[in-house]
């Protein structure tokens, strides 16, 4: 699910709102089409490919009457891009939470009213006692996802050596059987904690220390991946991968809950999550926040997590009933959490980070 933002992107952002320019094109629907100039009933949404049902944005205009047109990203590069140099507002962002703070400092989103998404309940508590960094309030994002973990996930049956370290990943007898995960702060940052520094670092020295680390496992690296690392593991095309799939792969079929494993690894894994957040300058904030809490349905969410396996963001008893019998039963829907929790890193990048680290990861991907 995510990307790094560019030096320019992260400049430009300072200047969207002053400019009305919070805008993108893109695939869309309700189901299908291009994103369109809104109509004035109907909304326009940017969410992430992969992550949600159209079903549940069609029973939405069924029972609203209003239009759902749905841009897909695979990364937070993409949803810049379309943000910034699009020709159509959005209302209403699928926003990963490292970015949060960043959107805000420039005054990029729209504060939500509580009473207006009242289906916020159906949250199980945990997930509501702190939000992202800079919203720990929540008062400009809902949760629309449980906290995963980019980590490294490997095969049982065919890794050659024992990962407990993201510097095992150097080792020779991996050569061409990595993939890596497409995105900087999972990347930088679990370098950096492996070194024993800040995932959040500013500084270059350490920065620099990190993308040589990187630089030595890409010798190993048969693939750099964008949305998802399943089908290279599935396949047996790698035997580890940096990357935060391994509920898609408990998900895909019972066989992979034995023959995949995760990593709890040595400096921590990055802990991270998603949120709806509303765009400072829609003019549909009456609808966006019916649609965030039209999806927090526990019948509506269901219908994702039955298309696109992870842990529920809902209280069981409000949502099991909507999903297949041994839901519950996957390895990845509570022992990873209760693994991985007690070792796990929450980033916030800032744009002086960004600006960093985007030079040596245009290096690292020999760009």
């Amino acid at each position: 699910m995510r990307n790094r933002i560019r030096k320019m992107m992260a400049v430009a952002l300072a200047g969207v709102m002053a400019a009305g320019m919070m805008t993108g094109c893109g695939s869309s629907g309700s189901a299908s089409g291009d994103a369109k100039a809104s109509s004035g009933n109907d909304l326009n949404i940017i969410v992430w490919e992969g992550t949600w049902s159209e079903d549940m944005f069609k029973d939405f205009t069924k029972e609203t009457g209003i239009d759902v047109n749905i841009s897909y990203i695979s990364n937070t590069d993409e949803l810049l891009t379309k943000l910034v140099n699009g020709s159509v507002t959005y209302d209403v962002m699928d926003l990963e939470g490292a970015y949060v703070q960043t959107f805000i400092k420039n005054d990029l989103l729209a504060e939500i009213d509580d009473d207006k998404v009242p289906n916020q309940s159906n949250i199980i508590d945990d997930y509501m006692k702190e939000g992202p960094v800079g919203d720990e309030d929540f008062k400009y994002t809902v949760p629309d996802m449980a906290p995963n973990y980019t980590t490294v996930v490997y095969n049982k049956k065919t890794c050659p050596v024992r990962i407990k370290s993201l510097k095992d990943l150097t080792n020779p007898k991996l050569k061409g059987r990595v993939a890596l995960v497409d995105s900087t702060i999972s990347l930088y940052g679990a370098a950096l904690q492996c070194l024993g520094y800040k995932a959040d670092s500013t500084n270059e020295n350490e920065i620099k220390e990190a993308n040589d680390l990187l630089m030595k496992i890409k010798e190993n690296t048969k693939a750099f991946v964008g949305e998802t690392a399943v089908p290279q593991l599935e396949d047996g095309e790698v035997d580890a991968a940096l990357c935060w799939d391994y509920p898609t792969l408990c998900g895909d079929s019972k066989d992979n809950w034995d023959k995949f494993g995760y990593v709890s690894l040595d400096g921590g894994v990055e802990r991270w999550a998603q949120y709806w957040a509303i765009t400072k300058n829609s003019k549909n904030k009456e609808n966006a926040q019916k649609l965030i809490n039209f999806v927090l349905k526990p019948e509506e969410y269901a219908k994702s997590l039955n298309e696109y396996a992870v842990p529920p963001l809902e209280k069981e008893d409000l949502i099991k009933d909507y999903l297949p019998e041994n839901y519950y039963d996957s390895p990845a829907m509570t022992k990873m959490s209760d693994d991985l929790l007690g070792n796990s890193w929450e980033a916030s990048v800032s744009e002086e980070q960004i600006s960093i680290m985007d030079d040596y990861y245009t290096q690292l991907k020999g760009e």
